[in-house]
């Protein structure tokens, strides 16, 4: 039997997310923030390894809908067998290491309604997991076509939430959304990668879980953000050198010919300024050109969306080629893919 699944993502993210998910089943709807799934087989230790590797999803979870018309019908002792016998295949899935759930948490409409207070505790039965407020194993509970859908989150987190990022770092950019970027931006193991406002390495390090570049270069005026990114490369465990660097990179002289170059400049909010920001981003925008090779590809993310619109006009060394929207929490950036204008 065909198991169904679920896939949350972030607007903006959707296109990459088809694309990552092409091979794994058939996608039977889609909207701006979610994919749905149909697996070519019931869930396994295979199917579940390839979903919890996805990056360009927030989300996964594999999705049981049944045909009655009230939740209260999902106590069903038919029914809760069923699911917990789904989480367990989620909690005994091979290869190691799998996921280590140790409690059940609801998230429905009504979810401290006595109908579903009981649902949640005679799962927990079934299965073995007591329900908790903060309970690693969610659940889903909502409306379908053909009845109520039940949703089992398939890890313990979000896929969105990279286990090597152990440090907080003001303005850190989304996983996902730096996942989404690496693929546009397609970097081979044949070029030549520059960050110029790296941070804590978040689109570099996402780079290497696609493919390690011939050269990978990531500046930052902040020490202490190159100490993170640094030790957040050692914790993600990936194949690939990256060299860090702490530099004014509008200042720094390296050697150039990078043919693959990104930028997540301060957006004014949690970093930078507004004010001083066109004159940051038209000195990134020229140094980029410094160090580009010919007809290299150069990607700026920004929420700034008329100040770099403006500066990109304003400037004749780049050509835009694409622009894509994101959301991120409460913030709508824009990724402006650049080509290196001939001599």
């Amino acid at each position: 039997m065909s198991a169904k699944v679920v896939l949350e993502v972030l607007s903006g993210c959707l296109a990459d997310a088809c694309d990552e998910v092409a091979g794994l089943g058939d996608i039977t709807a889609k909207a701006d923030t979610e994919l749905c799934l149909s697996l070519p087989g019931p869930l396994d230790a295979v199917s579940l390894a390839k979903l919890r590797a996805l990056r360009t999803v927030v989300a996964a979870y594999v999705a049981i809908t049944f045909p009655v018309q009230r939740p209260r019908e999902l106590l069903a002792t038919q029914r809760i067998n069923q699911l917990a016998e789904t989480i367990a295949t989620l909690r005994t899935s091979k290869p190691r290491p799998r996921p280590n759930f140790t409690s059940l948490r609801l998230s429905a409409a009504g979810a401290d309604s006595p109908e579903m207070v009981r649902f949640l505790q005679e799962l927990g039965e079934a299965c073995g997991l007591p329900p908790e407020e903060e309970g690693d194993l969610l659940l889903r509970v909502r409306r379908a076509p053909a009845g109520w859908q039940v949703l089992l989150r398939i890890t313990p987190r979000p896929l969105a939430t990279r286990p090597w990022r152990s440090e907080n770092y003001p303005g850190a950019l989304n996983g996902t959304i730096a996942a989404s970027i690496m693929r546009r931006m397609a970097v081979g193991e044949e070029n030549s990668l520059l960050d110029l406002t790296c941070g804590t390495g978040t689109l570099l390090i996402e780079q290497l879980h696609l493919a390690a570049p011939k050269r990978c270069v990531g500046i930052d005026l902040n020490p202490a953000a190159i100490q993170i990114a640094q030790l957040h490369q050692r914790q993600a465990k990936r194949k690939g050198r990256i060299e860090w660097l702490c530099s004014d990179s509008t200042q720094i002289d390296i050697e150039g010919g990078f043919d693959r170059i990104v930028c997540n400049p301060p957006w004014g909010t949690l970093v930078g300024e507004h004010e001083t920001n066109a004159d940051l981003y038209a000195a990134l925008l020229q140094k980029a050109a410094d160090l580009a090779a010919p007809n290299a590809l150069f990607g700026v993310l920004s929420h700034e969306v008329k100040r770099t619109q403006r500066v990109i006009a304003d400037q004749n060394r780049w050509e835009q080629v694409g622009e894509q929207r994101y959301f991120q929490k409460g913030h709508h950036p824009r990724l402006f893919r650049l080509r290196l204008r001939g001599n």
